[in-house]
């Protein structure tokens, strides 16, 4: 009993110095993402959307990631989801207030594909490593009815990454670009293929007429054996 006792009261003692420890761990800043598709296709007076994911699986820091988009060619009009909001944050018992369109907090990659997600995020591949919860972003572009077909031009958007310090204020940063081709094309339309004949239809009608009637003469053949065999 007294043995126990001794271990509860070392695990007790040692409880606070662990905590210290992880809280005095150097911080570790991680600002990792993939893009999808690089190319869309939008027709004359559609939409296209391009996707961006980020995730956070090699730092022990909160990323707040802002998104804006600094390339498009002026007659389009793009936006991007999430939207720019204000978030609350507690840094150190102190609340701060940061813009941004997402946040990702610190992860842990698996090597098997997550059965379970968090709302709000989805489940992707990372090379060598398995599997990592990422937040979504998308950028939505919309060209106008008059765009000529066979058109092409590209829409940036950059990203900032920044990690907030021990006042609450952003102490680093990391910029990123993902580019996408845009290419308007025609309306898809059902396609559909019928071969008539060619020059010698004559023919193939009459090959068509005499293989019709021997599959007659056939059938009409084996019903009457049938027949007679059953009256014998």
């Amino acid at each position: 009993m007294r043995r126990i006792l001794a271990a509860v009261l070392v695990f007790t003692a040692l409880m606070p110095m662990a905590h210290s420890a992880l809280a005095e761990e150097p911080a570790k800043y991680n600002f990792a993402s993939v893009q999808g598709a690089q190319e869309i296709v939008i027709i004359p007076g559609g939409e296209g959307v391009g996707k961006m994911y980020f995730y956070n699986i090699e730092g022990n820091r909160i990323t707040h990631i802002i998104l804006e988009i600094s390339q498009a060619p002026t007659e389009w009009q793009a936006d991007i989801q999430p939207p720019l909001t204000d978030t609350q944050v507690e840094v150190n018992g102190q609340v701060v207030t940061v813009t941004e369109n997402l946040y990702v907090e610190p992860s842990e990659a698996s090597s098997e594909e997550f059965t379970s997600v968090p709302e709000g995020m989805v489940c992707i591949p990372v090379a060598q490593r398995g599997y990592a919860l990422a937040k979504e972003a998308r950028i939505n572009v919309r060209v106008p009815e008059s765009q000529e077909i066979g058109t092409t031009g590209e829409v940036i958007v950059s990203a900032t990454a920044q990690w907030l310090g021990q006042g609450g204020a952003a102490t680093f940063s990391q910029k990123r670009d993902f580019t996408f081709t845009v290419e308007i094309v025609d309306q898809a339309t059902e396609f559909n293929e019928v071969i008539l004949g060619n020059n010698d239809g004559g023919t193939a009608r009459w090959l068509s007429w005499m293989a019709g009637g021997i599959a007659a003469a056939l059938l009409a053949s084996v019903i009457l054996f049938y027949v007679r065999k059953r009256r014998d």
